[in-house]
């Protein structure tokens, strides 16, 4: 089946992550550390404001809601500009994973500077948490209730979700029903675009990193 009924009303959500940051060049561990787009990260929003002006030519976008961090919301004026939306909601339940006391850290760094955590870490990733941070699992916690609000909420609207890697990542994992082991499995490119189709009946992830 690759089409939805749409005789009943379809929620469209257009995910974007935030163009790049010095952190993604760099390779760090970051997530609430609140560093700003790159000059390529501020590229590559305008790209995908581009791209989503001709994918969404046909149709009204009702809402871009955004993680209140910088690189995210600096994405998303890039889009509301170029699509002439002028408010912008936030959510925090969009914002990353907290990496806590390795935030701006490599995992080389962290393996050298906190050996013991690192491996406690490294056996269960998605239940243990970093030092003062939150787990994926954490994370899923928030992505889940965002889910609810998009359901109830936003029934048959088109909407633009800009945020990061993890939160679309376990966006599209609760719409597959899948696994939360299987987070690592998907890739989600800085500027990306993932269309998602969400009814009553039958969900879909329509395309993955235009």
């Amino acid at each position: 089946m690759d089409t939805l009924d749409y005789k009943e009303p379809i929620t469209k959500i257009y995910f974007v992550r935030h163009g790049q940051t010095k952190a993604n060049k760099l390779q760090l561990l970051f997530g609430h550390l609140d560093w700003d787009l790159t000059k390529e990260g501020i590229k590559q929003a305008n790209n995908s404001a581009i791209r989503l002006a001709k994918i969404t030519r046909k149709e009204r976008i009702d809402y871009i809601i955004s993680s209140p961090l910088k690189r995210a919301e600096h994405t998303a004026k890039i889009i509301a500009k170029k699509l002439n939306i002028k408010k912008i909601l936030r959510d925090k339940n969009l914002m990353e994973k907290s990496e806590g006391l390795w935030e701006g850290k490599s995992f080389w760094e962290v393996r050298k500077k906190d050996l013991k955590n690192y491996y406690k870490w490294l056996k269960n990733p998605f239940k243990i948490k970093p030092p003062k941070g939150e787990s994926v699992m954490g994370l899923n916690k928030r992505v889940e209730k965002f889910y609810k609000t998009v359901s109830k909420k936003y029934t048959g609207k088109n909407i633009i979700v800009v945020t990061h890697s993890g939160p679309i990542r376990l966006f599209i994992l609760n719409l597959l029903k899948a696994t939360i082991d299987k987070f690592w499995y998907l890739k989600v490119e800085c500027g990306s675009i993932t269309e998602i189709h969400l009814s009553k009946r039958h969900s879909m992830v329509w395309s993955m990193n235009k």
